[in-house]
């Protein structure tokens, strides 16, 4: 897991070693005078701050600029989680933890949620690609829909001049499984739908029921492609799920840190024009 791989260790340990001294000097600091961000160590606690969140900023291009060649991504990463945490202490520490201005409010209030939502975001990218290779199938999501068009089409194929019955069963089953047009955020948090697929099951076994004796043979074929097909659809909404939900964390972290932004710079401004 990355928040224990000996990388972060070493990124904890630099984040502890940057905070002990400046939680120190906040504390002289407290003592010798009202903190806020007004002060002299105010200011600096505060570009500090900005600083960092400026570095932060970067890691979003270096994700996209694969042609850098400035450190791994996963150093990259653990930077910016500890650097990230570094930053909300020190606005903190900038604002003395009082906030009376409402600028001031809420552009720490959105940096606090967007590094929660980081570290959220990082347990995510660190538990994802793991569940996605325990998923039990080389395949990507496109090859295994590929795969499913043909066992669709073999259904098909087989049903063809069929009785009404044996038609009606491939039918069922193809429309019951097909996963399109549920592959969004309902795919992304819902479950797997046990009680519809009980019923499912239940009127197709009444179908097959149907199926006349001289059919037999196509209805083990058509039972062994219904398996297939089930198997990969199985693989094919596991990972659609799980990437689904990284997609999710980003229409959350990335809208937030632009609000931050936007928010910082009207505090700047605010602060420095009246």
């Amino acid at each position: 897991m990355l928040l224990t791989t000996p990388n972060n260790r070493t990124w904890r340990r630099i984040g502890l070693i940057l905070a002990i001294p400046l939680l120190l000097s906040y504390y002289w600091y407290s003592r010798q005078t009202t903190p806020q961000g007004g002060t002299t160590f105010g200011l600096i606690y505060g570009a500090l701050g900005l600083l960092l969140i400026v570095f932060l900023l970067f890691h979003a291009v270096r994700k996209r600029w694969h042609r850098c060649t400035y450190g791994k991504t996963e150093i990259w990463l653990n930077a910016h989680i500890y650097f990230g945490l570094l930053a909300m202490l020190l606005i903190y520490m900038h604002a003395g933890f009082r906030f009376y201005d409402l600028s001031a409010t809420v552009a720490t209030g959105l940096l606090s949620i967007v590094t929660i939502s980081g570290i959220v975001g990082a347990i995510f990218y660190t538990l994802i690609p793991r569940r996605l290779s325990e998923a039990k199938s080389n395949l990507a999501p496109q090859e295994i829909s590929d795969q499913m068009n043909q066992f669709a089409e073999k259904l098909q194929k087989l049903s063809q001049g069929k009785s009404e019955a044996f038609q009606s069963a491939c039918q069922l089953f193809l429309k019951e499984n097909t996963p399109a047009g549920r592959m969004g955020w309902r795919l992304a948090f819902g479950r797997s739908g046990g009680k519809r697929n009980v019923l499912a099951d239940r009127r197709l076994a009444e179908k097959i029921q149907a199926i006349p004796p001289n059919e037999q043979e196509e209805l083990k074929q058509m039972i062994f492609l219904a398996k297939q097909w089930r198997d990969l659809n199985a693989q094919f909404r596991t990972q659609m799920r799980l990437k689904n939900l990284l997609e999710s964390w980003l229409y959350l972290h990335v809208p937030l840190s632009v609000a931050m932004v936007v928010a910082i710079i009207i505090h700047l401004f605010v602060v420095t024009y009246y």
